[in-house]
């Protein structure tokens, strides 16, 4: 019981941390299950639709929430985390973005919205920390 109580506190004091956590690791979750996400451009298909990506990012997520589960223990970790999600998910914005400028699909914008704001979450961690 104390230990649960101790992962709340921690979750509730590193809150930006765990919610851009779990998001990466959902949207790296949907992205492995979804092969055929990425269309535009058609020659970068396979590569954008990787399952080794999806995992990849899916791991991210996990570990960023994992360290804020438990109060960020080694801090480069930290750093580390912080900074390979922050690009991650900022690639992962700028290819919706080429998805819905240059491929005319507006529908990944949202998406790219959604990615833009967990990068804030992830800048707001990490400036707290």
């Amino acid at each position: 019981m104390l230990m649960l109580r101790r992962a709340l506190s921690n979750i509730n004091d590193n809150f930006e941390q765990s919610l851009a956590g779990m998001f990466i690791a959902l949207i790296g979750a949907s992205l492995w299950l979804d092969r055929n996400y990425f269309f535009w451009p058609p020659e970068l298909t396979s590569t954008m639709n990787d399952q080794r990506v999806d995992i990849f990012i899916f791991i991210l997520g996990l570990g960023l929430l994992i360290s804020a589960l438990f109060d960020n223990p080694n801090k480069i970790i930290e750093i580390a985390l912080f900074l390979v999600c922050g690009a991650a998910v900022s690639v992962l914005a700028i290819t919706q973005l080429w998805h819905a400028f240059l491929g005319g699909q507006m529908r990944m914008a949202h998406t790219a919205i959604g990615d833009l704001i967990i990068f804030v979450l992830i800048m707001r961690a990490a400036y707290k920390s």
